[in-house]
């Protein structure tokens, strides 16, 4: 029995390496789809950490069990509501069980994934299996360093903002992102807190982390950059916030103004670089004022809108000022939303006008989708779950679990900030989130060995 529940345990880290390297990869890329890593991973993390008595009693069900209600509620919820106010149930189900089902599936298997694999493995720690998971999520981008590399070697030039192993320069950005902030949490914690969560040595952290950036550059993703430099002020503040003694108040103040100037050169770098800078402001008022038939809504045979300068308004500039205004106006008309589908926004407009015109898929921002479709109740509901976890890393944050505390509180911000700006709130990318703030979270609550669960 114990050897069957090594070799299963084994498959579990396996599955879960494979599906943090397979993530963000297109499944027509891929010898095999997705979902063979992903259902493999929830049904043995489940059951694994159900068929051990040493696991459940190990997991504080205390400090979960709100998260747990609240995504559950949520779950049931957005179901329920799409019932009511879907056109269609058929595609409403399916949305439901592919778009957020399966998340919420991978967030329950994260929780309890560390206490199943150290009832058959127990020097596995927490450090060990998140420094795999981060080298994991960080061999996509290096294969697309090595594959500009190779480009630049075949055709003579770099091949800016193009992404071959990835569906987009937004998939790259997200995932660069993500372990960008892990990084420099672990960096300015070893530096302020001497503490330390990845096992690496700094110098391997400062690599990949230099590796991050040059790949941001490479695909040129504004949003993407703002997002990083977030990710950085954040960490400093959480530090600052935990550690401001006297003694530290010189070097905190250096490295602050060492940040403040690294982000004023990147920001000045990108405003000279890029020209769509240069007319935001214009392109973002002729983009609010923008009529369903400008090119924002279908880019063949749309209007293209001038600004105030007299020229034709920028497309990412204006049509995002547009979508915004048409997809919160949405909102207002439709409290309820229409209930779960992958192209709400489209759907809805091309409802609405009575007309194909439409071609625009979603928003852009996934706030906005998650509120087209789940109504006003559902975006609290969602907030509310955030609010749960950001309290969960924020307690332990404060309280002396400080890396798993802080890692969970930088994680939840920045995703959610990233649905401010960016469809985020679908597929891989919230599956990503999903199981990775699970894992956090079943960190943050695990009872050491030598301690029991508080009884309720």
């Amino acid at each position: 029995m114990t050897k069957t529940r090594n070799i299963l345990t084994g498959l579990l880290v396996l599955y879960t390496l494979a599906l943090c390297f397979a993530w963000p990869i297109p499944n027509d890329q891929l010898p095999f789809h997705r979902n063979g890593l992903i259902y493999p991973l929830i049904a043995l993390s489940v059951g694994l950490f159900f068929s051990s008595p040493e696991a459940r009693t190990r997991l504080n069900f205390r400090q979960i069990k709100f998260v747990l209600f609240a995504v559950w509620v949520l779950t049931f919820f957005i179901l329920i509501n799409g019932f009511v106010v879907t056109p269609d149930i058929k595609e409403m189900v399916s949305a439901w069980s592919g778009q957020w089902l399966r998340p919420v599936l991978l967030f329950c298997a994260g929780m309890v994934m560390l206490p199943a694999i150290q009832t058959a493995f127990p020097n596995f720690s927490a450090a060990r299996l998140f420094t795999l998971i981060v080298l994991f999520f960080w061999g996509v981008i290096c294969i697309h360093l090595l594959d500009t590399l190779w480009l630049y070697w075949r055709d003579g030039y770099i091949h800016w903002g193009e992404t071959r192993i990835v569906f987009n320069r937004t998939r790259m950005s997200f995932q660069v992102n993500m372990i960008t902030g892990f990084l420099i949490a672990e960096l300015l914690a070893r530096g302020l807190l001497h503490q330390r969560f990845l096992r690496l040595n700094t110098p391997v952290l400062v690599a990949i982390l230099l590796s991050n950036l040059v790949c941001t550059a490479l695909i040129d993703t504004r949003w993407g950059t703002i997002g990083l430099v977030g990710s950085l002020f954040s960490t400093f503040v959480l530090l600052g916030v935990h550690h401001m003694r006297r003694s530290k108040v010189v070097l905190m103040g250096t490295i602050l103004v060492l940040f403040i100037a690294a982000s004023l050169t990147l920001g000045y770098a990108s405003w000279k670089t890029d020209p769509r800078w240069q007319t935001l402001e214009s392109d973002a008022i002729a983009g609010w004022n923008a009529p369903l038939n400008s090119f924002c809504y279908n880019n063949v045979i749309g209007v293209v809108p001038k600004n105030s300068l007299g020229v034709q308004m920028n497309h990412s500039n204006g049509c995002r000022a547009s979508f915004f205004h048409t997809g919160w106006k949405i909102i207002a008309e439709h409290p309820a939303g229409m209930g779960p589908r992958k192209e709400a926004f489209n759907y809805i407009l091309r409802r609405d006008t009575g007309s194909d015109f439409i071609t625009v898929p979603h928003s852009h921002y996934g706030l906005i989708e998650f509120g087209l479709q789940n109504g006003i109740a559902g975006i609290a509901g969602w907030l509310i779950l955030l609010m749960g976890c950001w309290y969960i890393g924020w307690r332990q944050f404060r309280r002396g679990n400080t890396m798993a505390g802080m890692f969970l509180l930088l994680f939840t911000v920045g995703f959610f900030s990233r649905t401010l700006v960016d469809h985020n709130l679908k597929d891989h990318y919230l599956e990503q989130y999903m199981m990775l703030t699970g894992l956090l979270i079943g960190i943050c609550s695990l009872t050491p060995r030598n301690e029991k669960q508080p009884t309720s």
